[in-house]
């Protein structure tokens, strides 16, 4: 794995359709969350774009009762997961921060340096 790439999970522990939040530099929350939509894996700031606040209502739950759409749970934007874009809500045409991130050895790794907090 290169050693400037941090592992967040398994990449098969993510399943389609499925979200999960990681604290990769243990700032104490949550900073950054993954999601596989369409057997593509994206890693995206945990903080939406609209007041900068976390996008979960509680651990994990980033995305749509039926998995199709990220979900700020604060406001109720919803963002498209290959993207990012905000296609409703209050931060309209607004994207999500996307992280740099590849598979290496199995693992999702994340790519960006330093803490996002």
């Amino acid at each position: 794995m290169n050693p400037r790439a941090i592992g967040l999970c398994r990449a098969d522990e993510l399943e389609e359709g499925q979200a999960r939040g990681f604290d990769p530099w243990q700032c104490g929350k949550d900073s950054v969350f993954a999601v596989r939509h369409q057997g593509q894996l994206r890693v995206y700031r945990n903080s939406c774009p609209h007041l900068d606040v976390r996008m979960e209502y509680r651990k994990d739950r980033f995305l749509s009762a039926d998995g199709q759409l990220i979900v700020c749970y604060a406001h109720g934007a919803q963002f498209l997961p290959q993207t990012g874009e905000c296609v409703y809500g209050p931060c309209l045409g607004q994207k999500l921060e996307a992280l740099a991130c590849s598979v290496e050895e199995g693992w999702l790794v994340l790519k960006t340096p330093g803490c996002t907090a």
